[in-house]
């Protein structure tokens, strides 16, 4: 029955060749370091790639195409703002020259705010990671029932989930980064096959799809101006978005050779997620003029209709590779999180290394992946389990541990105290929106525990007493030479165009 299961081989083919390559380079991390950030030498087009195939996991294109079909211009706007955060981190990377030999972003704020705060920044992080993981395995599940059904989704999903979790365990960060290439060239080759299909399945033109989408209301430009509870959520949800710094993708920071790659890398990333974000939409769009009548749950299986089994073959590859860079990355990052700044944290010893901290990263990856599929069963439904994620995970992460990071970036250096003052100003206001104020009015103000978190740690700074040495610094003079040699490098390039 198998040898006749075109896309089951195609997946099957596809699993052993991304564990064949990831324990093919596990062989090279030997220190704790090397596992951790690799050795700084990575390639800038390396570090985008792998920076692509971490924030476009499989629940973006699982998630977003029904929400695209749904809500039209207003998700739409919201998809073009999560270029955005990117663009945000390449300014951020130019003052990360103090903390470019840290390893996490706990570090960095264990490096300014002292001991606790960088535990509760490890303790969030880890799970944000374990419900980013979490998703990514539902996506696995749904992709795969959907694609091949003659065989239970769960064998082949716990065979995916597990090679993710031994290349991940055994390679470290280069063999995610070598895998998440092969993925995201995977991605990349196949995503425009999809909507080539979608298109055709349309049996329009291009200007007649053009045409009958700006009849449609929710998909008209001035819609979007049209103050109403979708507006105040599409704001909101904007701002929230631009917060979201992912401690997998901050991880990559960590792993540049310094702060003028940082900029090069996330400068790049920014221009390439507009690209990407695009396709995404552009299939969502085609889905609505082929069939404008559907309900949410039978979008994909229009999608999927009449489709021949390599066709089907190739989505499935590409729902996977884009899952498992994205969980590979996020089971790393809770790795270091948990061996590296909660062991450092607990010990108090930093001149002393930790002989078994490689095996206990390791073994981190294997109990947040095993966690990750724990929190799957308890949600089965990706719209719920997304909403859970955020609401409980992301949203704490985004409100307790984001401002504390930009905050140090910018030169401000608190004490403990002013910083859990922040933190838990946060977490109290996030509980009270999503408990109160989010059930009545239906709109999620997760921007708000960013803000207040900002506000108290000022209040706290300038009210209370403070040790002599904190406060604001200005920029190093490492700083200010990267900033000289960027606007030389723009004005040298301006010159060139107007030849």
């Amino acid at each position: 029955m198998i040898l006749y299961n075109i896309p089951l081989l195609m997946v099957l083919a596809f699993l052993l060749l991304t564990l064949m390559v990831g324990l093919y380079v596990s062989k090279q991390a030997t220190t704790f370091r090397q596992y951790a950030v690799g050795n700084k030498r990575f390639h800038t087009t390396s570090l985008v790639v792998t920076i692509l195939a971490t924030i476009f996991g499989g629940g973006a294109l699982m998630r977003e195409v029904p929400k695209v079909y749904e809500f039209g211009i207003h998700r739409i706007a919201f998809l073009f703002t999560m270029p955005v955060t990117f663009w945000i981190i390449s300014l951020l990377g130019l003052r990360m020259g103090p903390f470019m030999a840290h390893l996490s972003i706990a570090e960095t704020i264990g490096s300014v705010y002292g001991r606790y705060p960088r535990v509760i920044a490890a303790l969030l992080g880890i799970c944000f990671s374990i419900g980013v993981v979490a998703i990514q395995i539902n996506v696995m599940s749904a992709a795969i029932g959907m694609c091949i059904g003659s065989i239970d989704p769960r064998i082949v999903t716990v065979l995916a989930t597990l090679i993710l979790i031994v290349y991940s365990m055994f390679g470290g960060v280069r063999a995610i980064t070598i895998t998440d290439i092969l993925q995201f060239a995977t991605f990349t080759i196949i995503l425009p096959l999809v909507i080539k299909f979608v298109f055709v399945k349309t049996d329009q033109s291009f200007l007649e799809i053009i045409l009958f989408l700006q009849k449609q209301e929710k998909f008209q430009f001035s819609r979007l101006f049209h103050f109403d509870k979708k507006l105040m959520k599409l704001v909101f949800d904007d701002l929230c978005m631009i917060f979201i710094l992912a401690p997998s993708v901050l991880q990559k920071v960590y792993m540049a050779s310094g702060p003028i790659q940082v900029y090069k890398v996330f400068l790049r990333t920014t221009l390439f997620s507009v690209i990407i974000t695009a396709c995404i939409v552009s299939i969502g769009l085609l889905a609505f003029v082929g069939a404008p009548i559907l309900s949410v749950t039978e979008i994909w299986p229009y999608i999927l209709a009449d489709i021949s089994p390599a066709y089907t073959g190739c989505l499935v590859i590409c729902l996977l590779g884009m899952t498992m860079s994205t969980a590979d990355s996020s089971l790393h990052a809770a790795a270091i999180m948990v061996s590296h700044d909660m062991v450092e944290s607990i010990r108090g010893v930093k001149t002393v290394p930790y002989m078994h901290q490689l095996r206990l990263a390791k073994l981190t990856v294997l109990v947040a992946g095993l966690l990750a599929m724990v929190v799957t069963v308890y949600y089965p439904n990706l719209f719920e389990l997304s909403s859970f994620v955020f609401s409980f995970f992301i949203s704490f992460f985004i409100g307790a541990v984001t401002p504390l990071f930009i905050l140090a970036v910018f030169g401000f250096r608190g004490s403990t105290c002013t910083a859990l003052i922040g933190m838990a100003m946060a977490i109290l206001v996030d509980l009270a929106l999503e408990n109160f104020i989010k059930p009545k009015v239906g709109v999620g103000f997760e921007f708000f525990p960013a803000v207040a978190n900002g506000l108290a740690m000022m209040a706290a700074h300038y009210l209370l007493p403070q040790p002599a040495d904190k406060g604001w610094i200005g920029r190093n003079d490492q700083q200010k030479r990267m900033q000289q040699l960027i606007r030389a490098f723009k004005k040298y390039k301006k010159s060139i165009d107007l030849e």
